[in-house]
């Protein structure tokens, strides 16, 4: 009988499971003329009875109280799943699974190594996408149907994937300095790829050219090198951030385009998430700065409505300021700001939450799962009995952790939270699916029926199509369960993918980089995050070309909206949470300044205005708005007057603050239109705008500019001071 060590019959011999006597008799003639087969079978009988020793010892474990209740709400699911799971752990496939890996870890892994010990070490050379280099090692004993599996490693590995090839086939100098480790290989990709493949493989993760015998014998146990998965996501200039391109809208003529239409926008993510690239050393990329995001990141004083719903007040006021741009003396700012009423917490809706959490492997930082994890918690002790809470993790698939349970219940949250971990792929579709199917079955009529997806947005399996997940978030929003974002992470983090989610599912979108932004999302702002007191929420803003020769909306280049959508009841916008500020602020050029702009030729039916013939008023400003449950929009309108003009230095601290954030925003993005500005002058401005500041936001932002100046060239920092480009 032919038999190869990595043979299952072997391992099936070593358990007892051959018991045909002709059979046996072969198996046992072969492995007697073969001491590694000899070494493998031992291996496999130590590992069967270490397995099965301490299964014995173990007691039988007690349910949860969070299983518990999930198993009352299964009818007909055993009660005894502990004795299921434990008939398959120690059924013959699983002893044989784990004395697999032994045979890799005692056996083969070392003959592995010998290469290293007893070859030249020659071979193919090639880069990895992170700049590493891994070696080929083949052998002269190898033969070719090895060869073959280990090039078939080479394919399947993941790691090894992303490896071109480059011959080389003189063996390498004994070296000066030597390898510092072997790239470490997962034990299941091993155990699947057999012995042919290991052998013909040796991965090293270098600087140096070799590896001498001396060290080679003085390596780790080969068991340190299957214990993870190569570090990918740490290799130098590995990272797969995905960002959506922003492409900065320019200046228009009010006798071209009257017109400006879009949709607020309550998020915060791009300011967490710039922040975090300054707080580690670098400037963010470009598309990564949402200037508007940047600007509705912090609280503004704006006075919220005085009159109450039942006194037929709106539930937002509106302010509207004129100022001049602190990088072009000649050009003015118009701020409008939104202002939501505030909404004691004892006067909330009830909630119906579902968590779903990626516990993929991606998932596996501090600052993501364990982080995830924090912050939920937070969320969990601010609800009680009026709410409910369930948990939904996705990996792979997708599972139920909690059924949908009171919120008084905070132990048995707590411990359905705290006893994630993360492992596998990404299958986000499958986890939303289960959701939203949750919370349709729990839905609270004039509640706050939401989905809150923590993950860092990096979905591999099953449904992964950007549009059908959006369209998935679009219909459950139509009927009434909105989805909320908390992005983790980085390295692999997919910003775009998760700001759409967000928007087609009605809900905020925040990033959580540390504690403190946990604090800020689920303490500070939890109740402007959770609820909403008007949706749909659209402006327009008709300028005055008598008065204004150009204007152009400063960020929210993805939520504009056509002008005709503006009435169009159909057409979805943002939403406003209690005690929300949205502020949006549009550059002006007045009609009298001698600039030259990119035009159209001139219109045949449309009259030119003569500067001066018409009203004071330089624009208006109009906006729609729904209540939560209503169907029809209501419209609410006002003026912005040209005497209304107030000097930069004499406006208030919230109008100065949020000009320097966007001056900010415009520098970071590489804006052509920031004019003169640069960092310092930024910080200046920012620094004598703090004001009232809780939690210390408004003076972290200008220790986030200073930064910011630090790491940008100084050539960068400036540019023309009146010139527009065209």
């Amino acid at each position: 009988m032919k038999l190869s060590i990595d043979d299952p019959r072997l391992t099936a011999y070593a358990l007892g499971e051959i018991t045909d006597p002709e059979e046996l008799a072969d198996i046992e003639a072969a492995i007697g003329e073969s001491e590694a087969m000899q070494a493998a079978v031992t291996g496999i009988r130590e590992m069967g009875d270490m397995l099965s020793a301490g299964f014995d010892s173990e007691s039988t474990p007690e349910l949860s109280e969070f299983e518990k209740a999930k198993l009352e709400q299964e009818p007909g699911v055993r009660k005894d799943k502990v004795f299921v799971l434990r008939d398959f752990l120690t059924s013959w496939p699983f002893v044989l699974a784990a004395a697999s890996a032994a045979v890799v870890t005692l056996v083969l892994l070392p003959q592995a190594m010998l290469l290293y010990q007893e070859d030249p070490v020659k071979g193919d050379l090639a880069n990895t996408s992170g700049g590493d280099v891994v070696a080929l090692i083949e052998a002269d004993t190898v033969d070719e149907e090895k060869r073959e599996g280990g090039r078939q490693f080479l394919n399947q590995d993941p790691v090894a994937s992303t490896v071109g090839t480059v011959a080389s086939n003189e063996p390498l100098a004994e070296p000066e300095e030597v390898v510092v480790s072997l790239a470490p290989v997962p034990a299941k990709t091993l155990v699947d790829s057999g012995y042919a493949a290991t052998q013909a493989l040796a991965g090293a993760r270098m600087r140096t050219q070799a590896m001498s015998k001396e060290l080679a014998a003085s390596m780790p146990p080969p068991a340190a090198f299957i214990a993870a998965d190569f570090d990918r996501w740490n290799a130098p200039g590995f990272n797969t951030e995905g960002y959506d391109m922003i492409e900065e809208t320019g200046f228009r003529s009010p006798l071209v385009a009257p017109l400006s239409t879009f949709s607020i926008d309550v998020d915060t993510a791009s300011y967490a998430n710039v922040r975090r690239f300054l707080n580690q050393g670098q400037l963010p990329p470009e598309d990564a700065v949402r200037i508007e995001e940047l600007i509705n990141y912090f609280s503004y004083a704006d006075a919220p409505p005085t009159e109450s719903l039942e006194e037929g007040g709106d539930p937002f006021a509106v302010h509207m300021t004129q100022t001049r741009a602190p990088w072009n003396q000649e050009h003015r700012l118009l701020r409008i700001a939104l202002k939501g009423y505030e909404m004691p917490w004892e006067e909330r809706p009830a909630s119906n939450l579902v968590f779903l959490l990626d516990v993929s492997g991606s998932m596996n930082d501090p600052n993501k799962l364990p982080l995830v994890k924090k912050s939920l918690n937070m969320l969990v002790n601010r609800l009680d009995q009026r709410d409910r809470v369930a948990v939904v993790v996705y990996a792979g698939a997708s599972g139920l952790v909690l059924p949908s349970t009171t919120a008084n219940n905070q132990d048995t949250i707590a411990h359905a939270l705290n006893n994630l971990s993360a492992g596998g792929s990404t299958n986000a579709g499958a986890g939303i699916e289960l959701a939203y199917k949750l919370a349709r079955e729990n839905f609270i009529e004039d509640g706050n029926n939401r989905v809150i997806l923590c993950t860092d947005g990096d979905f591999n399996v099953g449904v992964t199509n950007r549009g059908d997940l959006a369209a998935t978030a679009d219909a459950e929003a139509d009927k009434g369960i909105r989805l909320t974002i908390l992005g983790f992470g980085m390295g692999n983090y997919k910003d775009g993918m998760l700001e759409e989610l967000s928007n087609k599912g009605k809900g905020t979108y925040a990033y959580v980089d540390s504690d403190v932004e946990a604090r800020k999302v689920f303490l500070s702002d939890l109740t402007s995050n959770l609820f909403t007191i008007a949706k749909d929420v659209k402006v327009q803003v008709e300028f005055n070309p008598a008065k204004i020769h150009a204007y152009r909306l400063i960020g929210y280049e993805n939520r504009r909206l056509k002008a005709e959508d503006f009435n169009d009841d159909k057409k979805k916008a943002g939403d406003i949470g209690p005690g929300h500020s949205i502020v949006a602020l549009y550059e002006l050029i007045p009609a009298a300044a001698a600039i030259v702009l990119p035009s159209v030729d001139d219109l045949k039916y449309q009259g030119k205005p003569e500067i001066g013939s018409r009203s004071d008023e330089i624009a208006t400003v109009k906006l729609r708005y729904k209540q939560p449950e209503a169907d029809v929009s209501k419209l609410i309108s006002q003026a912005v007057r040209d005497r209304d003009l107030v000097e930069f230095t004499a406006s208030s601290d919230d109008v100065r603050f949020s000009v320097a954030v966007a001056a900010f925003g415009m520098r970071l993005s590489g804006s052509k239109f920031a004019g003169s500005i640069g960092f310092d002058e930024i910080e200046r401005i920012a620094a004598g705008a703090i004001g009232i500041d809780p939690g210390g936001f408004r003076s972290e932002f200008t220790d986030l500019v200073r930064r910011a100046g630090e790491l940008q060239p100084k050539v960068e920092q400036t540019g023309p001071k009146s010139e527009i480009p065209g």
